[in-house]
């Protein structure tokens, strides 16, 4: 995947989780995702969906490891996610 597939798929990440987070924490995700701080979105964005432990479905998962591993981000904090089919 290129750097703007990348960027595409990581900044549609808040809407696909907006249905499960708090609208607190959405707010700063789509500000971030609107100035491309895909780091800092990527970061907020795992911490929130562990802290109120929103269930993910593995294919979900599978996107935030592809998309944290495409930006050379840890992905070891994707192991306490809630993953439910």
């Amino acid at each position: 995947m290129n750097e703007a597939e990348l960027a595409g798929q990581t900044a549609e990440l808040p809407e696909i989780f907006a249905d499960r987070l708090p609208e607190a924490d959405l707010r700063p995700l789509r500000s971030l995702a609107a100035g491309g701080e895909w780091d800092e979105l990527l970061d907020l964005l795992v911490a929130a969906l562990r802290e109120t432990r929103a269930p993910v479905t593995t294919g979900e998962k599978e996107q935030l490891h592809e998309v944290l591993a495409g930006w050379g981000l840890p992905t070891d904090q994707l192991v306490d996610l809630v993953v439910s089919n």
